[in-house]
């Protein structure tokens, strides 16, 4: 599981948005400029860099 200190402050709802939007751009579904919720863009940034540092760290 990745460190979710980024998501620290944010309501339950928050953070699933975060992660849902963060797999839809992992899957290229999405883009960044996507992310309705303007304040959560670095979250979902910090999202996908801590996938991508717990998958290269395995």
């Amino acid at each position: 599981m990745t460190d979710e200190k980024h998501l620290e402050g944010l309501t339950e709802a928050k953070k699933r948005l975060v992660k849902a939007y963060a797999t839809t751009i992992i899957g290229e579904v999405r883009t960044l400029a996507d992310v309705i919720p303007v304040d959560l863009k670095s979250r979902v940034e910090l999202e996908i860099a801590e996938r991508e540092i717990a998958h290269l760290t395995k």
